[in-house]
């Protein structure tokens, strides 16, 4: 064997050995996750004159899905926040009673579904353990209006933590539907973890004069 021909034998093992490495991490599994048939999702960022939340930033996900099949359960926004040292902690995400709502259906009859938010520091326990991130978490909480496979809906919550960039983020998107969970991309800004952030309410005001 010449020296090119063993340089190349060399170098073909050794990109064999890096897949096989890849094929066992977590994100090579969240890659063999299906995508959703389709998925378009924004979410945007404002400072909150809502009640019970006023000086939080409130995070708006506006969009639409195309699961395919079996409909959607509930939806997952996955956050960076894996190395974040507060990320467990319960101030640092809030809910309104109806944290989202989507078109519907009862029997025949169009509807309007009312979702229970929450959020989940150590990753949602209904989903593939390759997709487990601090999420913050959408449930269907009206039995008698029913999500539909093709659909589109908002979702809110609230947060001290200001928002990052304009971003797209890949795969930050999970829908639930029967048994199987679906990806898709997420386009705008989400939160980003800063424990210096006040976490009490009467702290939270000043957020309004730094953001603008």
């Amino acid at each position: 064997m010449n020296r090119r021909l063993a340089h190349l034998v060399s170098a073909a093992g050794f990109c064999l050995g890096t897949l096989v490495l890849l094929a066992g991490t977590p994100n090579a599994a969240r890659a063999q996750t299906p995508d959703c048939a389709l998925i378009n999702m924004t979410v945007t960022a404002s400072v909150s004159n809502d009640p019970g939340f006023e000086g939080l930033y409130k995070y708006t996900v506006v969009g639409s899905w195309d699961v395919g099949e079996r409909a959607l359960s509930h939806l997952d926004i996955f956050l960076a926040f894996q190395e974040c040292a507060c990320k467990c902690d319960n101030r640092i995400f809030k809910f309104p009673a109806v944290a989202g709502t989507s078109n519907g259906v009862n029997g025949a009859t169009s509807c309007t579904v009312n979702y229970l938010g929450s959020y989940v520091c150590k990753g949602d326990p209904s989903i593939p353990d390759a997709l487990k991130a601090p999420t913050v978490k959408f449930d269907d909480n009206d039995g008698a209006c029913q999500p539909l496979t093709v659909g589109s809906g908002s979702w809110v919550f609230y947060s001290p933590f200001p928002p990052g960039p304009f971003s797209v983020y890949p795969d930050a998107v999970a829908i639930k539907h029967g048994l199987q969970t679906c990806l898709g991309d997420l386009k705008g800004v989400l939160p980003i973890c800063d424990c210096a952030v006040p976490a009490l309410p009467s702290t939270w005001g000043h957020i309004k004069s730094s953001y603008r």
